[in-house]
């Protein structure tokens, strides 16, 4: 666009496109040149102001409206053509924006810079808006008027809402955290914390800020720290910091869950593992985990289980005469009898003492109990054969079949196995005595 006088230079950005927070006293003076300069140019002073992305209102000294841009019509919701005439106290909300005193304080200062106020819109209303006046004088420095551009800051107000609103939220999810949460600064030292840390640590608030943080911190780190806490009460807690920002500078936010209880029953299962600590094979706990999965699978199958109970025999006379090492020794090396004659998908347990359990599945004829007692015989006489040994292994074994027809009970299942062992055990003694009879 050429303006009618071609000594002024229109800048066409006289403010920025983009929103922004305030009006800058150099955006403001350009528009005030731009217009002194063109009052001698009454043509082309409309074409101007219309050309300006901000809300531009001329107000004459006695408040009123003489001109406005179109970005003023569109902010106020009037039509252009209806505002110049109009006393200007009509689009305000705040009377003290033109009164006397600060008409007189422009008058003086030359302008007001950036006055987060309201206007007035077409429907009455309240239109936030960031406001800068400027003085408007003729060539020969009389007042002639002022100048008010005008930023629509709607968007601003709500984002400043949320943004306030989103820290109030956060600061009451902080304080209300289960979680002890503590903002440590660039030198490692404790500048917040919340009210859960500080019953977590023990210390009070005026104990721990300033202070070093014991635990050296890396962003992104998970891991479990003992806390010591005043009483010398030790607890433990899940540790893991991110980075932020803190008043202007880096930190890290780090948050601490109390996982005492959590470790003590960790603890205590590990105790109550699945796994014989002696043998490596399942323990009863484990045994009737697993088992109870291929019970339930036998529902919806047409295999057949079978429940091997196995004691070691003379494991008495072996504790007793060699010592509880050799007793340890014969159990260790039972279980690798068993590992030996039992397919890898069979579950085997040490029950306790000198006892063991197996369970198998039989499809049709795969594996019958008559090759696994072979094995069983086979693996024992190999062992036994070895040179150098101070006692032989032998092996009392009962068994039950059930298959998915038949109703059944572990627990039952076990003391029918068991029964059968003893049955087998006792036939063996007779076969003894039959063999050593006069």
């Amino acid at each position: 666009m050429t303006p009618a006088n071609p000594n002024i230079q229109i800048n066409m950005s006289v403010l920025p496109q983009e929103p922004i927070t305030q009006i800058s006293s150099e955006q403001l003076d350009r528009i005030v040149r731009t217009l002194a300069t063109s009052m001698v140019e009454r043509d082309s002073l409309q074409e101007i102001l219309d050309a300006m992305v901000n809300a531009v209102l001329v107000i004459s000294r006695d408040a009123k409206i003489l001109r406005v841009n179109q970005a003023a019509g569109d902010l106020l919701g009037y039509a252009r053509q209806r505002l110049p005439g109009m006393a200007v106290e009509r689009i305000l909300v705040e009377g003290k924006l033109l009164s006397e005193s600060c008409m007189t304080e422009v008058a003086h200062q030359g302008a007001i810079r950036n006055l987060e106020t309201w206007l007035l819109g077409v429907s009455g209303e309240k239109i936030p808006v960031l406001i800068s006046i400027s003085a408007l004088r003729a060539p020969n420095g009389s007042l002639d008027g002022y100048v008010c551009a005008a930023l629509d800051i709607s968007e601003h107000i709500r984002l400043r809402e949320a943004l306030r609103s989103s820290m109030e939220n956060f600061q009451a999810i902080v304080e209300k955290s289960v979680d002890g949460i503590l903002i440590l600064s660039e030198e490692n030292r404790v500048a917040y914390l919340n009210r859960s840390a500080i019953i977590l640590l023990g210390r009070s608030e005026d104990e721990m800020l300033g202070l070093p943080f014991g635990f050296p911190m890396v962003s992104g780190d998970v891991t479990e720290v003992d806390i010591i806490r005043k009483g010398g009460d030790v607890g433990v807690a899940e540790m893991r910091a991110v980075e932020t920002q803190w008043r202007g500078g880096n930190a890290l936010l780090v948050a601490l869950r109390d996982v005492t209880e959590n470790v003590r029953l960790r603890d205590q299962l590990r105790q109550l593992s699945m796994e014989d600590e002696l043998t490596g094979l399942n323990n009863r706990r484990g045994f009737f985990l697993l088992a109870g999965q291929e019970l339930r699978i036998l529902e919806r199958s047409n295999a057949k289980l079978v429940l091997f109970f196995i004691d070691l025999d003379g494991m008495k006379p072996i504790n007793d005469l060699l010592g509880h090492k050799f007793g340890d020794q014969a159990l260790v090396e039972t279980s690798a009898i068993l590992r030996r004659a039992f397919r890898k998908s069979d579950i085997l347990a040490r029950l306790g003492g000198d006892e063991f359990l197996a369970l198998t599945f039989q499809l049709g004829d795969d594996s019958p109990v008559s090759n696994i007692l072979t094995r069983l015989n086979r693996e024992t006489a190999h062992n036994n054969a070895r040179p150098g040994r101070l006692f032989q292994l032998s092996l009392s074994i009962g068994f039950v079949e059930v298959s998915r027809q038949q109703t059944y009970n572990l627990e039952e299942l076990i003391l029918e196995a068991d029964a059968a062992m003893y049955r087998n055990k006792m036939e063996k003694r007779q076969a003894v005595k039959g063999t050593t009879a006069p």
